[in-house]
């Protein structure tokens, strides 16, 4: 069993009411302090660092939840220490922006990150974001711009740094089609779900360069779009429809009408972490 596949499971059950799920204070970007990594993606971008962010808070809580904004959309916070063998945290958040201060547990029996602190527009997990955007008919949709950036800051714990995207058939999570993953960091010691179908592939309109790794949760197919391992991507900005059409040219199975949500975060396998940052978040439906 992988590690991805458990934390799907789990997001899962969530989204159909079997468990409960949980939220994040990053200031803004700065633009500066992103040396260019392998693929030198980390200095481009144009409108991260430049929300205005609102709602605001920390919490030691394992599942705290929070509306919060940025630029006046809607955004929901979880804090998201679901994993069998979290232990604790202490998180802070201010709009999408959020710090996970300190963080103890351990990896799962069945290879489950102890948490994923993430930040989300639409609906995901058991929970749904104020108006953002999404869900929306991906018929509909002429873009779907997204950018995160995220710092370390020297955490030596074991953790991935992921986008996580639902596709559905309607608008709600009970109809949950697909998964689609972005990884920015990969980590020595864990990998996606499933089997690495790809190396060094391109994405057109997207920099650097990705292995793709395919599997199913539940009978629901998902993709994993991830960074080489050291290779990690501190900041950028793509439009998650590049990687849809991407994985349909290359005929991987990715069904849905509906793109229900775009969160990102953490998953956390083993501890101590600490002051691991979401700088800035952003999605902007069109």
């Amino acid at each position: 069993m992988t590690s991805a596949g458990s934390h799907f499971r789990v997001l899962l059950l969530a989204a159909l009411g079997v468990t409960a799920l949980g939220c994040s204070v990053g200031e803004a970007d700065e633009r500066q302090g992103f040396g260019p990594g392998d693929d030198g993606t980390e200095t481009e971008w144009t409108e991260l660092g430049t929300g205005t962010m609102t709602g605001s808070g920390s919490t030691a809580e394992q599942y705290t939840k929070a509306d919060v904004t940025r630029d006046g959309v809607n955004y929901f916070f979880m804090a998201n220490g679901w994993g069998p063998k979290f232990q604790s945290h202490s998180i802070s958040w201010n709009g999408t922006s959020f710090k996970v201060e300190n963080m103890l547990g351990t990896q799962g029996d069945n290879y489950e990150p102890a948490s994923y602190p993430t930040v989300f527009c639409g609906a995901y997990s058991d929970s749904v974001s104020g108006q953002c955007g999404l869900p929306a008919a991906l018929d509909q949709l002429t873009s779907l711009r997204t950018g995160w950036s995220w710092r370390g800051n020297g955490s030596e714990g074991e953790y991935n740094a992921a986008y996580d995207i639902w596709l559905g058939n309607g608008t709600t999570t009970d109809t949950l089609s697909a998964y689609l993953m972005v990884w920015y960091r990969d980590p020595p010691g864990q990998q996606p779900g499933g089997t690495r179908t790809v190396i060094g592939a391109e994405v057109a309109n997207v920099p650097g360069l990705w292995n793709i790794w395919t599997g199913a949760v539940f009978n629901r197919p998902y993709l994993a779009y991830v960074r080489a391992e050291g290779g990690d991507t501190l900041a950028m900005e793509f439009d998650v429809l590049d990687f849809v059409r991407d994985a349909k040219a290359r005929q991987l199975n990715l069904p849905g009408t509906q793109l229900l949500s775009v969160a990102v975060g953490f998953e956390i396998w083993n501890g101590p972490v600490n002051n691991l940052e979401t700088v800035d978040f952003f999605v902007d439906a069109k």
